[in-house]
């Protein structure tokens, strides 16, 4: 699986992006603790003077509980009805010598020690309450040197919050359009100078892998990709001049090559038919004269003991054997004798028919279909009728090895330039890759011992060839063969269409 990885332009501007974030984070994180910080303060300072005012319009005497009580029409009381009136007033509380609330006031629902709860400190000064929500300031009141009582002022942070909300909300505005406009004059700006230079070249080093060398870029931008261009057309110049050398050594080399292979075939195939004659020729003259004395003593003595069954299958196996050996001797007398064009002319519908016909009085076809397909006034043929009949033989009984029982044979024949084309197709059991590049080799089989001397096909192909044409196959493992002859057309015939 192929690993994704992103463009140029968007692994620079994802860390530009990135980096942004990062800073502005830092920043508002900096700027917003210090912004809460300072209205914390200035909450905390304007707590303390209305705290401090409060003690100021006290009366000397402070009383306890449960004696007395701060009266509400003191100056005191009436100072902190007009305090309750701001928005982030909540509680202001008074608590005698010890520690009972005397006056209090605030709004409904809160607690009257609202003030000096969840603290862990009571000395004078101000705080944040723990969940943040308010600001408390405490203060002693003393007189003539001795605390008579404390007094607490809770004021609401929520006005400050609410504005540390809005200032935070104007400030994200701005983030995100500095970020866009960031990105959109990065990503112009980038692409201009780095990314379609950087795409020319490699769409250059492309086209160069595909073969195509004579690249030469002209690319603006930074001094380092001028550089990195004038570089790229060196080499692309370099590669072209080494390409032009290579082509003319390989086509050299292929030509020089083509000869020694040819001449090597030309070789091999000379030795091995001087040496197949030279051993067809010694094994005819020196098996020739004990087979037929063999032959000849087998049906004498089939001929003096016809009753005798033992004798009569001795003989007989005799007999096949030694006709197998008589016809390996002539397969080899045959495939090595040269083939030359003698003039003859064949009807290739006649030969077909006739071979198909011989093959199936005698049985061959008897578990299979055959099937023929030849075009009607089909040219003669330049080649011997009775010397093609055996080719058609061997094809025939070969696919008659390869075709199980219910398979089918099918012969087609057709005119194809100046040849005509004879197709031998079976659905039989195939021939591996492996074996289709020796079937024309002799000696080479695909059956089982005994079954084929390899010299059937071998001596097809010497055949056709000495009649100036070819044999050709195909096949796949499982699905069949197919064989095909190219025979040329008589002369006269080509004359005429020409």
């Amino acid at each position: 699986m192929t690993r994704y990885r992103p463009s140029l332009t968007v692994s620079i501007l994802a860390f530009l992006g990135l980096l942004l974030m990062l800073t502005w984070l830092l920043f508002s994180l900096l700027a917003f603790k210090t912004a809460a910080n300072d209205l914390y303060a200035q909450k905390g300072e304007h707590a303390r003077t209305l705290l401090k005012a409060f003690a100021s319009l006290l009366p000397d005497s402070i009383p306890t509980y449960p004696e007395g009580f701060l009266p509400t029409d003191s100056q005191a009381a009436r100072y902190i009805q007009k305090l309750s009136e701001e928005s982030a007033f909540s509680r202001l509380t008074l608590l005698d010598v010890n520690g009972k609330v005397i006056f209090s006031s605030g709004r409904e629902g809160s607690d009257l020690y609202a003030p000096f709860e969840g603290l862990a400190k009571t000395i004078d000064g101000s705080y944040i309450r723990p969940d943040g929500s308010a600001v408390v300031h405490l203060m002693t009141i003393i007189r003539e040197g001795e605390a008579v009582g404390k007094a607490g002022l809770l004021l609401s942070l929520a006005p400050e919050k609410a504005r540390l909300y809005r200032s935070r909300q104007l400030l994200m505005a701005y983030f995100a359009l500095d970020f866009i406009l960031l990105l959109g004059l990065g990503s112009f700006v980038l692409t201009r100078i780095v990314v379609n230079p950087i795409n020319r070249l490699l769409t250059a080093t492309e086209k160069i892998t595909g073969g195509q060398y004579g690249q030469l870029l002209k690319v603006s931008g930074s001094a380092e990709l001028a550089l990195l261009a004038n570089a790229f057309n060196e080499m692309a110049s370099a590669l072209y001049n080494k390409d032009l050398q290579v082509n003319e050594q390989m086509a050299a080399l292929k030509q020089a090559n083509s000869d020694l292979h040819q001449a090597r075939e030309e070789t091999l195939r000379t030795e091995k038919m001087a040496s197949i004659g030279l051993l067809a020729a010694g094994m005819a003259h020196e098996i020739g004269t004990p087979l037929a004395s063999i032959m000849g003593y087998a049906e004498l003595s089939a001929g003096e003991m016809p009753d005798n069954p033992t004798i009569q299958d001795y003989t007989r196996r005799i007999s096949a054997d030694c006709s197998r050996i008589d016809r390996i001797v002539r397969g080899l007398l045959d495939f090595s004798r040269p083939r030359t064009p003698g003039g003859e002319n064949a009807d290739i519908r006649e030969v077909v028919l006739s071979t198909c016909d011989l093959m199936t009085e005698q049985g061959v076809f008897k578990h299979l279909h055959l099937c023929t397909e030849i075009a009607e006034g089909l040219l003669p043929v330049s080649c011997d009728q009775y010397q093609l009949q055996q080719v058609m033989l061997n094809l025939l009984l070969n696919s008659r090895d390869a075709t199980p029982a219910g398979g089918t044979i099918t012969i087609t024949a057709g005119r194809d330039g100046v040849y005509i084309r004879v197709d031998v197709k079976d659905n039989g059991s195939g021939i591996t890759d492996e074996s289709m590049k020796h079937i024309f080799d002799p000696f080479f089989t695909t059956k089982a011992p005994g079954k084929g001397t390899g010299l059937g096909l071998a001596i097809s192909a010497r055949i056709i060839e000495g009649f100036g044409g070819r044999i050709t196959a195909v096949s796949k493992v499982g699905k069949g063969s197919c064989f095909t002859l190219w025979l040329p057309l008589a002369q006269a015939e080509k004359r005429i269409e020409t």
